[in-house]
């Protein structure tokens, strides 16, 4: 039996039940063509495993690097990184395994395990269910990596769409904790401003994939009755953004979205954190997930080179240690 937060109005939900079905539809056709599948190792089917959370336990994906680069990382003194990779889809969807391609490419290519966790959403639950369920699969990455044979120095964060911004969402919840952070953050085709008025989501396009009607949704549903200005709820309020680790932005030319992602990318900037950002041109949200291929490939390396870069940091300061 569906069930439904009863804040969230039944239009609204229902609105949002009808978007959940047809999003398998809409991810066959455009979202999951074989020509953005780049990893360079045949990387196994993910494991299907329980992570226990406040909100009850997640089933999430598990992707494992090959066995040659687990035995090669071991022999180095070292333990495989742990990327943990959160899919989009309005707060609404739940399918997790939209990260495939995504990955499949970091598992092989950055020899890390990849989680991929299959969050609640709405109409379901509503805000902050989702940050709060991501949060703590970050810390039971963070508190089994031993028996895993991870390494709990190298777990970073990351998501494309909404899964950006519950990215963003582990390193806040990080500092209210004064917890250990990520040691890195990527955002792809992310929000951060859900409040934002819908006229200064502007494109170029005629016919862009992120609508008003569908950030009011948004709004009407995961965000029902929550204050819209809370920096929980729009982390480009965020004040403590020079203790964000390194960051990576990406969006796309198109993308109504992109606006609030460049002035958050501005802002970490200029409170000193370290920031690359990158903006894709001719192409619209979901642009790591869909053709042009060339596109996609360059974003999912771009995405790579980030993580190893922070990877890579952690592994120098340890031996010099």
């Amino acid at each position: 039996m569906l069930t439904t937060d009863p804040r969230i109005s039944p239009v609204a939900a229902q609105a949002a039940w009808s978007f959940q079905a047809l999003f398998p539809m809409v991810h066959h056709l455009y979202y999951s063509s074989p020509r953005v599948q780049f990893a360079s190792k045949p990387i196994a089917p993910p494991k299907v495993i329980q992570i226990p959370t406040r909100h009850g336990p997640v089933r999430t994906l598990v992707y494992v690097p090959t066995h040659a680069d687990r035995r090669r990382m071991v022999e180095a003194g070292e333990r495989p990184p742990v990327h943990i990779a959160i899919h989009g889809g309005a707060f609404i969807v739940r399918m997790p395994e939209q990260e495939d391609n995504v990955a499949r490419y970091l598992a092989s290519e950055l020899g890390a395990y990849v989680l991929a966790p299959d969050y609640l959403t709405a109409p379901t639950v509503r805000f902050p269910v989702a940050e709060q369920q991501c949060y703590d699969i970050y810390r039971w990455a963070l508190a089994h990596a031993h028996e895993r044979g991870w390494d709990d120095r190298r777990i970073s964060v990351g998501g494309q769409s909404a899964g950006a911004k519950l990215a963003v969402s582990i390193v806040q919840q990080a500092l209210d904790h004064d917890f250990r952070r990520p040691v890195a953050l990527s955002t792809e085709n992310g929000t951060v401003d859900i409040g934002r008025p819908d006229e200064r989501r502007v494109s170029p396009s005629l016919t862009p994939i992120v609508t008003p009607d569908l950030m009011k949704l948004v709004r009407t549903t995961y965000f029902a009755g929550t204050d819209l200005t809370d920096p929980r709820v729009s982390p480009l309020h965020e004040t403590r953004l020079d203790r964000f680790p390194p960051t990576l932005v990406l969006t796309a030319e198109l993308d109504t979205l992109t606006g609030e992602m460049r002035e958050f990318a501005d802002r970490l900037a200029a409170a000193g954190a370290s920031v690359t950002y990158r903006e894709f041109a001719g192409v619209d949200h979901g642009f790591t997930h869909a053709e042009p291929a060339s596109v996609a490939r360059e974003a999912l390396a771009a995405i790579a080179g980030h993580l190893r870069t922070a990877y890579d940091a952690v592994v120098r300061a340890r031996r010099v240690g």
